[in-house]
């Protein structure tokens, strides 16, 4: 189950009394089935509260909708239907809604996540033979370099403390010929501007952060109970939404989406609107600076758009690129 595992160094792991142990002596707890090769307490630890709040919201088979393979599908170019029997590294899994579209399609899957959503994504998806799913950082990678056919790492890279060395760590998992499928959230003039010329949730965001990380989600569901109603019920007027979008901090998905109903819809909202307010890192990258990263690493048919979270990029590693040396 542990075969694939090495230690964020690269050593060599062997199990011994519920724990990891390395060639140079490190011990890593395996906790209720899983490897942590992390602190349970970091800055990802609102993440861990979150997916273990809400661990089926955005799973396909929770919603009988498309939402997350459809992402999957689009981001990866037209790979997804190829993973069957294939080596794939998941970056930042959360309760794991993309980590069961990969299985579904044959994957045999490492998958990791900085938080203690971990544990939602095992329930969700740890029956599974071909899933192996550690607690780990994403700039020290428990797994061995170089040897995945494919490596994807969606709605993570801009919640990281260095976006760029987050990148060059997940391509140093890509085989030569494999592909890198990553988002980021875009830059954007307003997302740095208060209201009226901004939204809202700019300075809520600032308001959350100094909360105690056990108060967090209390404080957003208050704030977000107040305003939900009054979004849901003007929820068809553009005109209104924008207005409201500057005075309360609500992620609002109605009706891009295509949701089934308002229960759903309110799921969804608050979880991404505690996602937004809580996360300790936000970065934003435009196009062309993920572009220019993933060239100046080597990578060739790179593809960068905007959609989904802000950019999402795709691109592959040359056969040769074990010879070659690549900039950093």
């Amino acid at each position: 189950m542990f075969a694939d595992i090495v230690d964020p160094k690269g050593n060599e792991l062997t199990l011994a009394n519920e724990c990891l142990v390395s060639t140079n002596g490190e011990h890593y707890p395996i906790v209720r089935g899983i490897p942590r090769f992390v602190s349970s307490e970091n800055y990802a630890t609102a993440f861990g509260d979150q997916w273990n709040r809400f661990p089926g919201t955005q799973l396909d088979s929770h919603t009988g909708l498309s939402l997350s393979e459809d992402r999957l599908a689009r981001c990866m170019r037209g790979k997804l239907t190829a993973v069957a029997g294939q080596r794939v590294l998941e970056a930042g899994s959360g309760a794991g809604r993309f980590t069961e579209i990969l299985l579904k399609h044959g994957a045999i899957l490492d998958s990791f996540d900085y938080s203690s959503a971990v544990e939602a994504n095992a329930a969700n998806n740890g029956g599974s033979d071909r899933l192996t799913l550690v607690q780990a950082d994403i700039r020290h990678i428990p797994f061995r370099k170089a040897s995945y056919d494919h490596v994807v790492c969606l709605g993570v890279i801009q919640h990281t403390p260095d976006p760029e060395e987050s990148i060059r760590s997940l391509w140093e998992m890509v085989k030569p010929g494999g592909s890198l499928t990553i988002d980021h959230y875009r830059w954007k003039v307003r997302n740095f501007l208060p209201p009226p010329l901004g939204v809202a949730g700019i300075l809520y965001r600032h308001y959350f952060l100094r909360l105690p990380s056990e108060r967090q989600f209390d404080a957003v569901k208050r704030v977000f109970d107040f305003w939900f109603p009054i979004v849901w019920k003007f929820r068809e007027s553009k005109l209104i939404q924008f207005a409201l979008s500057r005075l309360n901090p609500i992620v609002n998905y109605y009706p891009h989406f295509g949701l089934r109903d308002r229960a759903m819809y309110y799921d969804w909202m608050l979880l991404d609107t505690h996602d937004a307010m809580t996360d300790v890192y936000k970065h934003r990258r435009t196009p062309r600076q993920i572009r220019r990263l993933l060239e100046s690493l080597g990578a060739t048919n790179v593809i960068v758009s905007k959609g989904g979270n802000g950019v999402e990029a795709y691109c592959e590693k040359p056969i040769d690129a074990g010879k070659a040396t690549c900039a950093a």
